[in-house]
């Protein structure tokens, strides 16, 4: 016989979310994914300018500021409409 305590009991949740609804999957899911890709390829791209540039001696300093991040968060709104508007526009007219 096994004695469960109060802490080793599982508690289940009754809110539960469909991953595999295509509605999450087309127009949260996958243009945050791309949202996400598009914020690491700008990030990587002034990243790697940036530490060219210290390498070649353009600048005293390496260094990464906010300013750069707020840029590649542009990756991310780009990348996450062009997503999401594919999305819209692939869907028929009617459903």
């Amino acid at each position: 016989m096994e004695n469960i305590s109060s802490v080793q009991e599982k508690v289940h949740s009754e809110i539960s979310v469909n991953f595999k609804n295509p509605f999450l999957l087309r127009y949260v899911f996958y243009p945050l994914r791309a949202g996400l890709f598009g914020f690491s390829l700008f990030f990587t791209t002034i990243f790697i300018s940036k530490y060219v540039g210290y390498l070649v001696k353009n600048t005293k300093t390496f260094t990464i500021d906010i300013n750069d991040v707020v840029l590649s968060l542009l990756g991310f709104i780009l990348l996450g409409l062009i997503k999401l508007l594919e999305n819209i526009k692939s869907e028929p007219f009617g459903k």
